[in-house]
């Protein structure tokens, strides 16, 4: 079999495989629910736009530059190779650095689609902050070749270098990166700069391409897989795919001591909810998360949107703490008790309260301050 129909096969089993995935968790009634939000939010934004532009104009044109260079660190190169192609091959290199080739040129193609979309909204961007400031085809085609450079460029150093002094030198690229992506902005983005970024773009892919990296692409290849499987699946409730840690020992509530004084099952069962979602960073980072977005969306949107946003968080904050109360009541330990009375729906509401009504009431109080600064302002 040729690279170029190996190529073809796998590409069209993984796209199989992604189609029974998304089937088995998206049923029609969530289809529905996300076409009814996409139709919800595109209306709120279409009778906004004014206000949108406005305050878009009002961004200090650093700052949009920050945001525009933010967006393009991201993006991968998937080589569609799997660990038993280092024996099924060992006769035939030439089979495995044809389907990196094909898959290099395909990532090539789906990550410059992407890199024009993305300078399209960021030239609109850039031109509602500072109109006239570039021209569109030269700006284009330097988001695409900057794009195209910092995914090969975090490519290579995932490739070559571990742990620390892979986080060092990523954090010296992307430090690295900025400063000449503005400095380009800030200059005229002629003809020579860009012709120089595309050398530069061929000659680190065809670098790729030609290193030895059999066993980084089979692991990078598994994980954006998974990747795609674990996005599917976390859109369900229903299931739950812990997140593995390294921490031996709990951030916070270390020695396990009683937080309530009475020992009653509600708050025995507070408790415990109470330290599974403290102890684990992912929940305490996701609950500020969802809080304090929240909070610098509403800073930024008309009045009567700032109550819409309340209402979806009334009910979204909710919600999220259900699911983090359902993954704790699937836990095996508590299996003894289903059916005892203290796993009912009325213990989960008076557990859950303890954290919803704190959440509820600082975005409440920003709602109310940025109302009360709207009329005085007004005024």
């Amino acid at each position: 079999m040729s690279g170029s129909a190996l190529f073809r096969y796998r590409y069209r089993k993984d796209r199989e495989y992604q189609w029974k995935n998304i089937k088995v968790v998206m049923d029609w009634t969530i289809l529905f629910y996300i076409i009814l939000t996409i139709l919800f939010i595109g209306a709120m934004v279409y009778d906004t736009i004014p206000e949108i532009v406005e305050i878009i104009s009002q961004l200090p044109f650093v700052l949009a530059i920050l945001l525009i260079y933010l967006s393009l660190n991201n993006g991968s190169i998937r080589i569609f190779v799997e660990s038993a192609d280092s024996y099924f091959f060992i006769h035939r290199k030439d089979v495995p650095q044809s389907i990196k080739g094909f898959c290099i040129c395909v990532s090539l193609v789906k990550n410059t689609v992407i890199s024009i979309l993305m300078g399209c909204v960021s030239f609109l961007l850039l031109e509602t902050v500072e109109p006239g400031a570039f021209s569109f085809l030269p700006y284009i085609a330097f988001i695409v070749l900057i794009r195209l450079l910092l995914i090969i460029i975090g490519q290579l150093i995932d490739l070559r270098w571990k742990s620390w002094s892979n986080r060092l030198l990523s954090f010296a690229v992307f430090v690295l990166g900025g400063a000449f992506f503005y400095m380009a902005l800030m200059s005229a983005l002629g003809f020579f700069m860009n012709v120089t970024l595309l050398l530069m773009v061929a000659a680190a892919h065809y670098v790729y391409w030609k290193g030895d990296s059999f066993d980084f692409d089979v692991s990078e290849n598994e994980k954006i897989k998974q990747k795609f499987v674990g996005m599917m699946f976390a859109m369900s409730e229903y299931v739950h795919i812990p997140k593995a840690s390294k921490r031996t020992r709990p951030f916070l509530f270390r020695k396990s001591q009683r937080i309530f004084a009475d020992r009653s099952p509600e708050n025995a069962l507070a408790e415990l909810f109470f330290k599974y979602l403290l102890r684990n960073l992912r929940h305490v980072s996701s609950y500020l998360k969802i809080i304090g977005i929240t909070i610098a969306v509403m800073t930024y949107m008309p009045l009567w949107m700032k109550f819409g946003l309340f209402i979806a968080f009334f009910f979204f904050m909710k919600e999220w703490l259900n699911i983090v109360y359902d993954e704790l009541t699937a836990h095996p330990f508590l299996n003894l008790y289903k059916g005892k009375g203290i796993l009912k729906e009325h213990f989960q509401d008076a557990v859950t309260r303890w954290l919803y009504y704190p959440a509820l009431g600082i975005v409440g109080f920003v709602l109310l301050m940025n109302t009360l600064f709207h009329f005085l302002w007004k005024g």
